[in-house]
C-alpha cells in the first residue's frame, strides 16, 4: 500500500499536522523529541491500533486532549483502489474506528489492508529476549500471508482461556475435554502454518544475506511448544497432573520458539552487537520479501532512527537493501543526509509541529 495522506490530531506532541507523503521514500528529521517518531508511531497505530513503543492509548494521547484522531487516505498500487481510514481513540477507552466511510468493530480489517513493519531501535529484541518476541514476528508473517490465520488464532487463544481457567478452578476431567478437542485442533493447525512459514522465511533470510556478502552464518529453527516425539493430545492426558498443579497448559504453541543458531550455538552468544543488528534488519526484510512474492503486497515500512543504530558501513548495505523494496518507506534521524540524494519527500519537525518540507 501507498499512504497517500496523513492527518494527525493530537497525538503524543502533536496537535495538528497534514502530511502528503512521497510514494517511496520520506526522510523526517528533527531533534530529539520534536516530534518526527511520532509521525511513525501515528501510522503504526492506525494500522494495528497502538505504537511500536506502547500498547497504552492513554500515552499516545496529547497531554492536552482528551483524545486523539488519525486518519489516512492509501491506495493499492495494483489494483489503483483507494481506501480511507480513520481512528479515534479517548481517555475514557472508549475508540471509533472507520474503513472506506463504514464504521468497523475490528482493527485487524484495517492491519490487513494496511500492513506496516516498524524497525525500531528496540528492534534487537528479536534476537536478545524471550520467545514471545519471535512468536509475535512469526504470527505477524503468517497473518499477512494467509487469511485463515485470524480466526484460527482467535479459537486457539479462545480454547487455551477456558482450558486454563478449568486448571484454576479445579475444573472436571469431562470440562477439560470439552476444550481439549478444539485446543488441539487449532493448536497442530497453528503449528502447521508456523513450521512452513519459518521454512521458507529461512530461504528468504539466506538470500538476503548473501545479497550483502554477510560475514556470519544464522540458521533458524521452529519448534512447536510440545514434544516432538508425542502427539500433543497424548501430552494433554500424561500431563494433566502437572498442568493442574501448575494451574495453566504447559503444551501449545503458546510455548512455540523460533531459534536462530550460529555454528549451533545461539545468535545472541556468538554474534557481535552489530551483527545481530544487522540481522534483525534483514530478517525483517525477508519477512517482507515473502509479504511480496506471495501476496503481491508491499507494507509501509517504519524505520525510527535507522542510522543510529547501526555503523557506517552497516547502514549503508541496509539502506541499500531498503531501497530496493517496491514499498514506501518512512525514515526518521537526527541527520539524515546519508539518504538525501534519493528521490525524497523531507520533512523537518520542531516541537510537534511540521517547519518545512524539503
Amino acid at each position: 500500500m501507498i499512504l497517500n495522506k496523513l492527518d494527525v490530531n493530537d497525538f503524543r506532541n502533536i496537535q495538528n499536522l497534514s502530511l502528503l507523503p512521497h510514494p517511496r521514500l520520506n526522510l523526517v528529521s528533527g531533534n530529539n523529541g520534536s516530534g518526527k517518531s511520532s509521525i511513525l508511531e501515528s501510522i503504526q497505530c492506525l494500522s494495528t491500533g497502538h505504537s511500536f513503543r506502547t500498547r497504552k492509548a492513554r500515552e499516545l494521547i496529547n497531554r492536552n486532549a482528551q483524545s486523539f484522531t488519525l486518519t489516512a487516505l492509501f491506495t493499492d498500487p495494483h489494483t489503483s483502489r483507494e481506501h480511507r481510514t480513520g481512528l479515534l481513540r479517548q481517555r475514557d477507552g472508549s475508540v471509533e474506528l472507520r474503513l472506506d466511510f463504514e464504521e468497523i468493530k475490528s482493527i485487524a480489517e484495517v492491519t490487513r489492508l494496511l500492513p506496516v513493519k516498524s524497525l525500531t531501535p528496540d528492534s534487537h529484541k528479536l534476537i536478545q529476549e524471550g520467545p514471545d518476541e519471535r512468536r509475535q514476528f512469526i504470527d505477524w508473517g503468517v497473518f499477512h500471508m494467509e487469511h485463515a490465520y485470524l480466526e484460527l488464532w482467535k479459537q486457539f487463544k479462545r480454547s487455551l482461556s477456558q482450558r486454563n481457567q478449568l486448571l484454576r478452578d479445579n475444573g472436571s476431567l469431562a470440562e477439560l475435554k470439552t476444550w481439549d478437542s478444539l485446543f488441539i485442533e487449532s493448536s497442530e493447525a497453528l503449528n502447521r502454518y508456523r513450521s512452513a512459514y519459518v521454512d521458507k522465511l529461512s530461504t528468504a533470510l539466506h538470500v538476503r544475506m548473501r545479497e550483502i556478502n554477510a560475514r556470519f552464518h544464522v540458521e533458524l529453527d521452529y519448534r512447536s511448544g510440545w514434544s516432538a516425539d508425542h502427539e500433543l493430545a497424548d501430552l494433554l492426558d500424561r500431563n494433566l497432573d502437572y498442568h493442574r498443579r501448575m494451574k495453566t497448559t504447559t503444551d501449545g504453541p503458546h510455548r512455540a520458539e523460533m531459534t536462530l543458531s550460529s555454528d549451533g550455538i545461539a545468535a545472541k552468544q556468538l554474534l557481535s552487537r552489530g551483527q545481530q543488528k544487522v540481522l534483525v534488519y534483514l530478517l525483517h526484510l525477508a519477512q517482507l520479501d515473502l509479504l511480496d512474492q506471495n501476496k503481491s503486497s508491499q507494507a509501509i515500512v517504519l524505520c525510527d532512527d535507522l542510522t543510529s543504530e547501526l555503523d557506517v558501513e552497516h547502514a549503508t548495505e541496509i539502506i541499500s537493501q531498503l531501497l530496493k523494496l517496491n514499498g514506501q518507506i518512512f525514515v526518521s534521524g537526527v541527520n539524515l543526509d546519508v539518504l538525501r540524494d534519493h528521490d525524497h519527500s523531507g520533512f523537518h519537525m520542531e516541537h510537534g509541529r511540521l517547519k518545512n518540507v524539503v
